[in-house]
C-alpha cells in the first residue's frame, strides 16, 4: 500500500451556482493554480483564494461517494459530502460558527485516463437550525500544469 504524497502542480476552474430561498440565483467563477495530491489512495485539490483582500485555503477531498471541501483563513468551513445521504458540517466566518446540515443531491468525479485532469461536480443542500439556507451546485475541473 502507498501511503506517499504525490503532488502535481494544476489549473483549477471553480463554477458555482447558489439559489437562496426568496433570491436571485447567484453565479461564481474562480480560476486559479493549485495542487493535485495523491495521499493513502485518495485524491486531493488544494489552492488559495482571495475574498475582499482576505486569504481563505481551500482543500477538497475529490471522491464520488465520499467528498469534502475544507477552507480555512478569513472563513472556515467543512462541508462532507456523502452519495445521496446528510452529514454535519460547519461554517465560520469572525468569530461566529455555525452547524449545518449538508444534503448531498448528487455526487461525481471523473479522472481523465491519463491522470491529467479530472471535473468534480457536487449538487447539495443546506440547512441550519431546521431551515434551508440555499440549494447549491459546484463544478471544479483541473488540468496538469500551471496558468
Amino acid at each position: 500500500m502507498e501511503s506517499r504524497e504525490k503532488e502535481r502542480y494544476v489549473k483549477i476552474k471553480l463554477h458555482s451556482l447558489i439559489r437562496h430561498p426568496d433570491q436571485d440565483e447567484e453565479k461564481h467563477e474562480l480560476t486559479s493554480t493549485g495542487l493535485l495530491i495523491k495521499k493513502a489512495g485518495n485524491s486531493y485539490l488544494k489552492y488559495e483564494e482571495q475574498q475582499s483582500g482576505n486569504s481563505i485555503q481551500t482543500i477538497v477531498k475529490l471522491d464520488s461517494k465520499d467528498a469534502l471541501i475544507m477552507r480555512r483563513g478569513a472563513v472556515t468551513m467543512r462541508l462532507p459530502f456523502v452519495a445521496a445521504g446528510e452529514r454535519p458540517g460547519t461554517y465560520g466566518s469572525g468569530p461566529a460558527t455555525f452547524d449545518l446540515v449538508v444534503k448531498t443531491n448528487k455526487l461525481d468525479f471523473t479522472m481523465q485516463e491519463d491522470n491529467s485532469g479530472g471535473r468534480f461536480n457536487v449538487n447539495y443542500d443546506l440547512h441550519a437550525e431546521g431551515t434551508l439556507l440555499g440549494k447549491y451546485e459546484l463544478t471544479i475541473t483541473y488540468t496538469e500544469g500551471n496558468i
